[in-house]
Order: structure tokens, then sequence, then C-alpha cells
């Protein structure tokens, strides 16, 4: 028992540096703008400029419009396919499902067009790999 809490604490401690240490790495860089000095000089440059203030105000209203909208939209449909029409629940999770898998088949294809026969790398068609 004790070896598998050992380890378990071993799993845990290296997913949490996987995780933080890019992220304390990104913020130590981002205070170095100076060499040798910490300060926070490019966030008060960044934060400052009013072309980034507009966009980062943008991306803020397109986030909130979209959370308001999926709301507004997922929650009444949710209740109304659990509750009213239960026979349309497979049809409304295969359509929930394809914003995820569509990009991972899109993704395929260009590399079936990158790495085709045609391709200046042509590692499809090989006796290993498939016909493009």
């Amino acid at each position: 028992m004790k070896s598998g809490r050992f380890w378990a604490w071993v799993v845990f401690i290296l997913g949490a540096a996987y995780f933080f240490i890019p992220l304390i790495a990104t913020v130590e860089f981002s205070m170095r703008m100076r060499r040798g000095v910490y300060s926070f000089d490019a966030y008060q440059i960044v934060l400052g400029d009013p072309r980034f203030q507009a966009t980062f105000g943008y991306s803020v209203l397109a986030a909130l419009f979209t959370i308001i909208l999926g709301v507004l939209i997922v929650v009444p449909a949710a209740y109304w396919i659990r509750l009213r029409l239960p026979q349309l629940r497979p049809i409304v999770e295969f359509i929930t499902l394809l914003p995820l898998v569509i990009p991972a088949i899109v993704i395929v294809f260009g590399y079936i067009r990158m790495y085709g026969s045609n391709s200046p790398l042509p590692f499809l068609a090989t006796d290993t790999g498939t016909n493009a």
C-alpha cells in the first residue's frame, strides 16, 4: 500500500511540474524586458497600447456574447430534448460532437495531400504507407 501511494505522489509531482514549469518560465521570461532586471515594463507597454486595448476589449466582448448566446440556446435545448423529445437525443449528441471530430478529419486530409505521392516527401507512396 505504501509503494502505491509513493508512485501516486511521484506521478502527481511530475504532472504538476509538467503543468507549472512552462507557466513559471513564461512569466519569468516576460518579466525580463531589460537584461538582468525583473520589472513589469513589458506589461505596461502592452497594456498601454491602444490597439491591444481595442483588440482585447473586442475579444472579451465576443467571449461574453458567445457565452450568453450559448446559455440561451443550450439550456432550453437540453431541457427540451431531455424532457419532451428524448428520441432526438442521439441526433443532438451526434451534432454536438461534430466540432470535435471534423478538425481531425480535415487534418488527416491535409496530411494525405502533404505527404502523398506528388509531394516532395512521399511518405504515403511507400510500401508501408497507403496510396493517396
